[in-house]
């Protein structure tokens, strides 16, 4: 295998990156919107205590996600997770998934104790709350549109949720069962909405707050952040480690379909939709979706890797077809048309670096490869030694960035996706958590 183009400037920056996120106190204080911030309002704040996205449990990542964590990540780990386990002593939290809450800590101190060995007593106790969180929340199945996709989805739902279940199977059996039972029913079947046959998946929910006017009969959506893509992730990496339940390889299946059947073919190759419309859904799937960003969370690669999966799952050549021909509209197009603004995992060109590289490990097309050096070399661009944290974070309402430290959507996400491409290494913990393995 070639080694990557530009591994020394990659180790060497999130090296950098990772020093400045050493200080717990010192990098909640600093995450803010640089210079006058007097006039833009958020929705929600850009450092919470207990978030894997943006707060102690994601930034402790940074260092027990590294390749080679060595006794000083430890310690910096160390100091964030003190502190997320304090903050959730102090909290209370409504159930949630693994970006929020104790959820977040869980799966934090899981990849913590991987990589020291250490925090098995804290773990045990966190496994609980896993556990219990599934017996009182894990939500119905009905024959009505889903309230919020958040019941599902990765970020907010049943399938991040499960993928921490499947790291921790011997602890975790029977909550994990639970949680395949009810993805692999909800993949069966569909409902009647609005006189018209619609996926169980089908939520009332916008994809964004503010879109609800958009979407008075709700929608479906396909990605692996918040739609359907994530559990077909989850049932599949899940039956690729035997943990299967009645009805599986058939949900499995399901989804596939539904996503072949929602794909476009453009002239450079196959496009998803973000997520349909009752209106969309019965026009069919004739009309070309809308030009979007390549990204985790929605469309290809996100999606790819879901499919990809399904098809190392099952062992079926023409799944695994598929999402190697969803990639080649990023080789028939420039990389300055994809409208990618910023560095991080979630829609920047570190989380299109990463993923590409696990997307081709199983592939082994050399033009993927050269594609991951281009995602690195745009992704090292985006590097600013002024900036507090080397990499600013993109907002709507901030065209000059924001200092954001967090996993998903800032700098230390991004440090640890430079990190891997530097060694080469397509496998890590880290990256459960988006369940791309």
């Amino acid at each position: 295998m070639t080694a990557p183009r530009h591994a020394d400037q990659a180790r060497d920056v999130a090296r950098q990156v990772f020093d400045r996120l050493a200080d717990p106190d010192a990098t909640a204080a600093d995450t803010r919107i640089p210079g006058d911030a007097s006039h833009i309002s958020l929705r929600e704040p850009l450092w919470q205590d207990l978030a894997l996205s943006s707060g102690h449990p994601g930034v402790s990542l940074a260092f027990t996600g590294r390749g080679t964590p060595g006794p000083e990540d430890a310690a910096r780990a160390h100091a964030y997770l003190v502190r997320a386990m304090r903050a959730t002593a102090a909290t209370a939290h409504a159930p949630g998934g693994i970006y929020t809450g104790a959820g977040a800590v869980a799966f934090a101190v899981l990849v913590a104790h991987r990589a020291t060995g250490g925090y098995r007593s804290a773990l045990g106790r966190l496994d609980e709350h896993q556990r219990r969180l599934v017996h009182r929340a894990l939500p119905e199945v009905r024959d009505t549109p889903t309230t919020t996709n958040g019941e599902f989805e990765v970020v907010r739902g049943m399938s991040g949720v499960g993928r921490y279940l499947l790291a921790r199977r011997e602890q975790c059996e029977e909550e994990l069962r639970l949680v395949l039972t009810y993805l692999t029913r909800m993949a069966h079947g569909e409902i009647t909405h609005r006189g018209h046959q619609v996926p169980r998946w089908w939520t009332w929910a916008a994809p964004k707050l503010g879109q609800e006017v958009e979407m008075p009969d709700g929608h479906l959506n396909l990605g692996l952040s918040h739609g359907v893509a994530g559990p077909l992730a989850l049932l599949s990496l899940a039956w690729q480690q035997g943990a299967v339940v009645d009805g599986q390889r058939e949900a499995i299946e399901r989804l596939v379909r539904l996503l072949q059947q929602w794909t476009y073919e453009s002239e450079g190759g196959l496009l998803w939709p973000p997520h349909l419309t009752l209106e969309r859904w019965v026009a069919g799937p004739d009309i070309p979706p809308p030009r979007q960003r390549p990204s985790w969370c929605y469309g290809a690669p996100g999606i790819s890797r879901a499919v990809q999966l399904a098809g190392l799952a099952l062992g079926r050549a023409e799944w695994l077809e598929l999402a190697h021909r969803s990639l080649l509209p990023l080789l028939a197009t420039d990389p300055d048309s994809w409208s990618i603004d910023n560095s991080n995992l979630c829609h920047g060109w570190g989380g299109m670096m990463h993923l590409l590289a696990v997307l081709n490990e199983p592939i082994g097309d050399k033009r993927l490869s050269d594609l991951v050096d281009g995602m690195a070399a745009r992704t090292l661009a985006e590097f600013r030694p002024e900036y507090r944290f080397g990499f600013r974070a993109t907002l709507t309402s901030a065209p000059q960035g924001t200092d954001v430290p967090a996993f998903l959507e800032g700098a230390a996400g991004t440090a640890l996706a430079l990190d891997a491409y530097a060694d080469g290494r397509t496998t890590t913990d880290w990256d459960m958590a988006l369940l791309l393995a």
